[in-house]
């Protein structure tokens, strides 16, 4: 499928991943001004013809227009033969086929992701909060859902306040927020504990799985600046997510690089780390989403695969912090602890809290951080 589409009075435009069969396969895109927002109904009806309306102008007009869609999308159907014999899923959903027709409704950013709005919104890293890689576009525009938009600010609008840390962070949208102090407080007890029983000065860190951030933070305020930390997530949106946080907190650091999206150990260069840092899904169940790629591992592989590559990235006297809890049961720690084991590595020491759940069956989980080293 395509990646560019011509829009009239723009010219050429990146259009991402998750929204190219809706612009490719539809009746048409049209470019609505500032003068022509207030038709809502001619809008409306494109959209409802299968059209893609790219707007552009005041952010108040265009989310009256989009309110007006939602008070209306029930008139939202499928109007393409085409498309009702290819998504036999979504017919069957009129609710999800037509909050995926919102999606109909788009607003433009340029080559630097600067969304054509007034006021301007602050969202720095668009390209990678609505999940695509920095530099997709080719240095063109690239068009963003009025709805993912909306979705984002809502994400970044919300503030967590981390106590091991003394500040506030944020998390975008998929981006798993830092709601857990116990967690953080394990991490904060095995770094003190590294810094005591270990050479810290020149280290380099790692972390695989940076989030929001927060563990990149805490590392360089345990372990001080004289450490080096390289730091990515699989996900865009989550290194996004930790530019800004760093961007707000230590706007003067040069020792925290923050690597491109990539999957485990791929995104990091071919070094040797002192320390790594994995908070490692713990749940061990199939991803149904974007958002539980975080905390969803199914039959623990991502767990294997990253202990299968540790020892070409973990120097021979490194250390791994890996955090991980027991919400799956017993069998899924005793795996781990296998995996740890048959990949040549001895648990040095473990730091653990225990939470109360919301579960009926199961009252009470444990966070665990394991301090690693080889045998």
């Amino acid at each position: 499928m395509n990646e560019f589409y011509s829009v009239s009075s723009i010219g050429d435009v990146y259009v991402p991943i998750d929204y190219r069969e809706a612009v490719f396969s539809r009746g048409g895109v049209r470019l609505f001004t500032q003068d022509e927002l207030h038709h809502h109904d001619r809008i409306f009806t494109h959209i409802q013809r299968g059209g893609i309306v790219v707007v552009e102008g005041s952010w108040d007009d265009i989310s009256d227009v989009m309110d007006y869609i939602q008070r209306h999308k029930k008139e939202l159907t499928p109007l393409s033969d085409k498309r009702k014999s290819r998504d036999r899923s979504q017919r069957e959903n009129p609710k999800q086929l037509r909050e995926a027709i919102i999606n109909q409704l788009m607003c433009w950013a340029d080559k630097d992701g600067i969304l054509q709005i007034e006021p301007t919104p602050d969202l720095p890293y668009l390209l990678e909060l609505i999940g695509e890689e920095t530099g997709v576009n080719r240095d063109l525009p690239f068009l963003v859902p009025v709805i993912k938009v909306q979705q984002i600010q809502k994400s970044l609008a919300e503030s967590y306040p981390i106590k091991a840390l003394n500040l506030s962070l944020k998390a975008s949208e998929n981006v798993l927020a830092p709601r857990s102090q116990e967690t953080i407080d394990c991490f904060q007890e095995a770094l003190q504990y590294v810094k005591t029983n270990s050479i810290i000065d020149n280290s380099i860190v790692c972390e695989i799985g940076c989030g929001s951030g927060c563990l990149t933070i805490l590392a360089q305020q345990e372990l001080g600046n004289e450490v080096e930390i390289y730091t990515s997530d699989l996900l865009p949106e989550a290194v996004a997510t930790t530019k800004i946080n760093v961007d707000r907190l230590l706007p003067n650091s040069e020792s925290i690089h923050i690597l491109a999206a990539g999957d485990l150990f791929k995104p990091f260069p071919s070094k040797q780390f002192d320390i790594i840092i994995f908070n490692a899904p713990w749940v061990v169940a199939r991803v149904r989403n974007r958002s539980e790629l975080a905390i969803h591992d199914e039959k623990q592989q991502t767990l294997s695969r990253f202990f299968e590559h540790l020892p070409n990235y973990l120097k021979p006297n490194g250390t791994l912090l890996l955090g991980y809890a027991d919400a799956s049961g017993p069998k899924a720690i005793s795996n781990l602890e296998k995996i740890i084991d048959e990949s040549g590595y001895v648990c040095k020491d473990i730091v653990n809290r225990r939470i109360a759940t919301h579960r009926s069956k199961k009252k009470w989980e444990h966070i665990q951080v394991y301090v690693i080293s080889q045998s």
